[in-house]
């Protein structure tokens, strides 16, 4: 069978096999190659192998497909060529390499013998099992990691920018929120899948390519995410006349207990589909106590940001108190979004999703 090697930046060098038929590459974890990458489309391209003959077709990506360097829609794949699906490159590796041509050699006397030569073994990486509850404290440093502060402060920047723009009446200002939500949660989707595929770094900025498409989907995603967990409490509390407390609050904490893994489930299939309750309850009920944790420690995140109401009333520099909020605000999402991978990354056998490539 054919065999690939694929190479995202920032992570490791892998080699699949790929299986007869179509093969479908892309984010979502409903494809059969699962590439987590932003400039990578939920399902991005299928190569199709009869035979031993490769065929690859673009499926309507953002940032297209690419043979050698060359846009394609569909085309033969050969060994020796490169495919490009927006920054991650696949080589097309001969499964036998050619053999050397024989070339003639004066004869001499037979030199003495040498002593074997020691065996080299590659060092192979050892994956080693993370246990969550000792992996929380790292979520906390993990927005420092390499070029993590720079991310943060150019994203604070970024978005301050963005809000002060967004302030303006009509519907400038109100596609920039959208904007500006939709690419902050693409972001935030981009750790929550590298931390899952147990990256240790920071990944960058998303990509402007195709920027309004990405942008608009992942706000639609997150808009679905709330109206889901959030919508029947919110409706309740406006709607309803004689308003039951306590089942108004049975509403908010059932709807915020859904949340966090929904968010993950979401971002890991990156489909609203997976919103579906069999899916998210019996994911919950499979590792009670690190959802427990994880949830625990959300909340105390929220508790911390919820000071930044003392620095707005106590910074009276002008912008510094949204400066502060906002780089606030981005260290405790990441931190948020770290703690979502790591809660797949830990317990993926028990949450049994299907997924290729993980």
């Amino acid at each position: 069978m054919a065999k690939l090697v694929i190479n995202v930046p920032g992570a490791p060098t892998s080699e699949i096999e790929l299986k007869p038929g179509a093969n479908r590459f892309g984010r979502s974890l409903n494809t059969d190659i699962q590439i987590s990458h932003p400039s990578v489309s939920s399902v991005h391209c299928e190569i199709v192998d009869t035979d031993g003959a490769l065929v690859v077709k673009d499926l309507g990506s953002t940032n297209g497909t690419f043979l050698d360097g060359q846009p394609v829609q569909e085309g033969s794949l050969q060994p020796g060529q490169t495919l490009r699906l927006g920054e991650v490159e696949i080589s097309f590796a001969p499964e036998f390499p050619a053999k050397p041509a024989l070339r003639m050699a004066p004869v001499e006397a037979p030199a003495p013998p040498l002593p074997p030569a020691p065996r080299l073994v590659a060092a192979l990486p050892v994956r080693r099992n993370v246990n969550f509850y000792k992996s929380i404290s790292g979520a906390f440093v993990f927005p420092f990691r390499r070029n993590g502060l720079i991310l943060l402060v150019s994203g604070t920047v970024f978005f301050v920018i963005i809000n002060l723009l967004s302030g303006a009446a009509g519907i400038v200002g109100g596609g920039l929120g959208i904007f500006s939500c939709g690419y902050l949660f693409g972001f935030l989707q981009s750790i929550i899948t590298t931390s899952a595929l147990g990256e240790t770094d920071m990944p960058g900025w998303p990509e402007f390519d195709g920027w309004l498409e990405n942008c608009l989907e992942s706000f639609l995603q997150l808009v679905g995410i709330f109206v889901v967990c959030l919508g029947p409490a919110i409706a309740y509390s406006v709607f309803v006349t004689n308003v039951q407390v306590w089942l108004a609050a049975a509403l908010w904490i059932a709807g915020l207990l859904y949340l966090p893994m929904a968010l993950l489930a979401v971002s890991m299939y990156d489909s609203l589909m997976a919103l579906n309750p069999m899916l998210i309850v019996l994911s919950i009920l499979r590792v009670p106590l690190e959802y427990a944790a994880s949830c625990s420690v959300l909340g105390l995140l929220l508790l911390i940001l919820s000071g930044s109401n003392w620095l707005d009333k106590n910074l009276k520099t002008p912008l510094l108190p949204s400066i502060v909020d906002e780089f606030l605000l981005l260290y405790t999402l990441t931190v948020m979004a770290r703690l979502a991978g790591l809660l797949f990354y830990t317990t993926k056998h028990r949450l049994g999703w299907a997924m290729s490539g993980i």
